[in-house]
């Protein structure tokens, strides 16, 4: 009995080419292994994979892959581009080219390859298509993104004025630019680590570290304002800190530091002049009013009592009239630093405006703040010299106990005037 016809098995079915012989799978993946250092690809001239050599970094089995088609691997993007290269192969007696593409791998991933499209008759004179000669570069561009952006993020750190530092999830500084060295006044091998707290000052160092503890367990940023001892001065610098990684698991941290020293003593001169008077510097009667409050809320606590003092300078027109009010100005800065030499350090004593000032103390007994306003109207009635007009004048000191913490504030000030003014009244018919 005559043998049975057998039907090539899958590996060894041949392949057509344009001598009409037929290269067996096993005899094109051998000619495409004999050039191949890298993935190599016959794709017909219909874009049909016929084989591929066994230097596989796409993850697939060589013999699955043979037959599909090279758009099932590809990228959609990149489909146009790969066609054409095929069809100008093939038409092309010795053609070579490279493009770069995306192909899918057998994990579900999109990796970046490198490849060169020859005529496939450079891996056999029998061979008709295209041999794709595939370098997988995905990490390579990876890496080089990395560095560009390594080299990019120190150009951009160096060319910003804010000091730049950068630290991993222990907040141990590795990074820091030219202008962080100046501003926390260390060499940059000093500063990292966890040389950088040393130059905050002390009493801000559990603000700072909180700040930097939440950029990385919250994934969101932070932002704190603390002091740097720097050599014989003391920097205000407001640092704003940003997680590094993933918001759910953040590696690290990167944080801008600017020097707003010259803003805080603007801001601090502003907040002055908003409640300070001009001409004698004591507080006015906004700060005054709050200063009241916040004595009327002690009163709940420390269960004291708040005296307040009415003070009104007798024959202070006179001066005025008399001498012109460049004078009267001398005489009234001359004023407030009598009454603050009489009272303690704890008191306030604030201006409210022409010759009237207020004294506010706290935890006197009702005798002692009476033996204040004595020692007022004491000091007030010493002569003067301003310009060099000798002066004279008194004052008038009306008192107003207070042990409610609920008192109006307002109201406070309004009796303590009503009684000044009977002192007044009393001076003029003495």
């Amino acid at each position: 009995m005559d043998d049975e016809p057998t039907t090539p098995a899958p590996d060894e079915r041949p392949a057509p080419t344009d001598a009409g012989r037929r290269l067996s799978a096993t005899e094109l993946r051998d000619a495409l292994d004999g050039v191949a250092t890298e993935f190599v690809l016959f794709v017909s001239a219909t874009g049909k994979v016929l084989s591929s050599n066994r230097v596989n970094t796409m993850g697939w089995d060589a013999q699955a892959q043979q037959g599909t088609h090279i758009a099932e691997h590809l990228h959609p993007d990149d489909l146009l581009t790969v066609f054409d290269v095929i069809e100008r192969a093939r038409a092309t007696r010795g053609f070579a080219d490279r493009i770069r593409v995306r192909a899918r791998h057998a994990d579900g991933s999109w990796r970046v390859f490198d490849c060169i499209v020859q005529d496939a008759r450079a891996a056999h004179p029998d061979l008709e298509g295209a041999v794709i000669r595939a370098r997988d570069v995905t990490e390579e561009l990876a890496e080089a993104a990395e560095r560009v952006e390594d080299s990019r993020f120190v150009s951009l750190s160096e060319a910003v004025p804010l000091g730049i530092l950068s630290a991993d999830a222990r907040g141990w500084v590795v990074f820091s630019n030219e202008a962080a060295c100046r501003l926390f006044d260390m060499e940059a091998a000093a500063l990292h680590g966890e040389g950088w707290r040393r130059a905050v000052m002390p009493d801000d160092r559990a603000d700072v570290d909180v700040a930097c503890e939440a950029v990385v367990t919250t994934g969101r940023p932070t932002e704190v304002t603390f002091r740097l001892g720097t050599g014989l001065f003391v920097r205000w610098v407001h640092a704003r800190f940003v997680p590094l990684g993933d918001q759910d698991q953040p590696t690290g941290w990167i944080a801008t530091v600017d020097d707003v020293t010259e803003r805080r003593r603007a801001e601090s001169r502003l907040a002055h002049l908003a409640t300070h008077d001009s001409l004698t510097k004591l507080p006015n009667r906004s700060l005054l009013e709050d200063r009241l409050r916040q004595a009327c809320h002690r009163l709940r606590r420390d269960h004291t009592a708040l005296s307040v003092l009415f003070v009104d300078l007798d024959g202070f027109k006179a001066v005025n009239d008399t001498h012109g009010h460049a004078t009267g100005d001398r005489a009234l800065v001359e004023v407030a630093r009598r009454l603050r030499h009489v009272v303690r350090e704890v008191d306030t004593v604030a201006r409210l405006g022409g010759d009237e000032f207020v004294v506010v103390c706290e935890g006197l007994a009702d005798e002692e703040a009476r033996e204040i306003a004595r020692r007022i109207e004491e000091a007030v009635a010493e002569q003067m010299i301003a310009a060099g007009a000798v002066l004279s004048m008194g004052a008038s000191v009306g008192v107003v106990e207070c042990t409610d913490p609920d008192a109006n504030v307002a109201d406070l000030l309004n009796r303590a005037d009503q009684a000044m003014y009977r002192v007044k009244q009393a001076h003029r018919t003495a």
